[in-house]
């Protein structure tokens, strides 16, 4: 295919990743944006992209994995330029540096930190372009990159890894929205007094990112007082039925109602801290919601099984794969199927933390492509 204005995006951050691609677009550039880092050879080999911008997402561990598809990318396509796109500033330097057995693997034709400056970041793109079309006119058929491509280590064999920690994990996690903040603000700048519209949807689209930095900022929080045991509890007798059908009316959106609540006769008592158990419900019922399809039926479930009050929580969506399943509780962590939906990759697991906290259970019980189930057990009230 034939496409010499063709981008590639590598970038899981649907914010970012639509800013970039706003940018891109408007400079005369035709963006192709794609999450799943495992479908970067199919997109360069469909799209022959003129450029890559390659992301630094953050693999479990808290490390990068922008070394790794770099340098897969130059083995196959030596002609293709690639930009760094990292809020890591140990790897920024390290790709500046050039000295590193990774970095002269990777041979980054540019580099892009976060957040970043409109202007450079254009000006970056159209200087690797540009210096591509340059090189390709003056060069022979073996091409500007085929002494490097020689000397290329099999980092397989020899992996060169930064120290990695929680956070690393978390700097990525705030830049993402902070670049889109800095980005959109920088666009509706630009647009004051000659495109209202515009300039008002970039200055929506900042305003809703810094209402995700503070929910991220939050669930860190939570986090962090789980992980040194300071998270307080404020322990009464309560009823479980009733505090299930309060979220359900935080999560009624529209007519006909579509969570419905199976429940038994009476009052379900169990001990523990009301606000904390609805933060539990919230987080169930919200990604039940986001993850299944407009006015698909989400059906709550409760009822006493021996010692326990168990509530179910079933979402009729993407489901969970299996192969992903035994990480789902762990911080950060968005599925391949949802990695284009807003989320922090934190609800879950301080929620699951928060069940263990009261002596009670959070698992999946059950998914599959039409959907997933949620189960939480507490203990009665003795």
């Amino acid at each position: 295919m034939d496409a010499p204005n063709n981008v590639l995006v590598v970038e899981d951050d649907v914010a970012l990743s639509k800013l970039v691609g706003e940018l891109l677009n408007d400079a005369g550039y035709k963006p192709v944006t794609i999450a799943d880092h495992a479908l970067i050879g199919a997109a360069v080999e469909r799209w022959q992209p003129r450029l890559v911008i390659l992301d630094g997402e953050v693999r479990d561990t808290g490390e990068g994995r922008s070394w790794d598809d770099a340098v897969a990318i130059r083995r196959a396509h030596p002609e293709i330029p690639v930009v760094m796109f990292s809020a890591h500033t140990d790897d920024i330097a390290e790709a500046r540096a050039g000295v590193t057995e990774r970095s002269r693997a990777a041979s980054f034709a540019g580099i892009v930190g976060k957040p970043f400056v409109v202007e450079e970041f254009l000006a970056t793109v159209k200087s690797v372009v540009e210096g591509r079309v340059s090189e390709q006119d003056s060069e022979s058929e073996t091409g500007p990159y085929d002494e490097a491509i020689k000397v290329f280590p099999d980092i397989a064999q020899h992996p060169v890894a930064p120290p990695t920690d929680f956070l690393a994990t978390v700097v990525h996690q705030l830049r993402a929205p902070l670049t889109v903040i800095k980005g959109q603000t920088q666009l509706a700048r630009r647009y004051i007094g000659q495109d209202p519209a515009r300039e008002r949807a970039a200055i929506d689209s900042a305003l809703s990112q810094i209402e995700r930095m503070a929910q991220l900022i939050s669930d860190l929080l939570n986090q962090s007082r789980i992980n040194s045991n300071a998270l307080s509890l404020s322990v009464v007798a309560f009823d479980l039925a009733s505090a299930v059908v309060a979220a359900m009316t935080r999560h009624q959106y529209a007519e006909p109602a579509r969570i419905t609540f199976q429940r038994p006769p009476g009052a379900v008592a169990v001990r523990g801290d009301p606000n904390r158990i609805a933060e539990i419900l919230d987080n169930l019922l919200d990604n039940a919601i986001k993850y299944s399809a407009e006015n698909a039926p989400i059906e709550v479930w409760l009822r006493v099984r021996g010692t326990e009050a168990v509530v179910r929580v079933t979402g009729h969506g993407v489901g969970v794969p299996a192969s992903e399943r035994s990480m789902l509780f762990t911080p950060f962590f968005r599925t391949s199927r949802t990695a284009k939906v807003h989320g922090t990759g934190l609800g879950l697991h301080i929620s699951q933390q928060l069940a263990k906290r009261h002596g009670g259970r959070l698992w999946l019980q059950a998914s599959s492509d039409a959907g997933s189930v949620f189960a939480l057990a507490l203990p009665l009230k003795k």
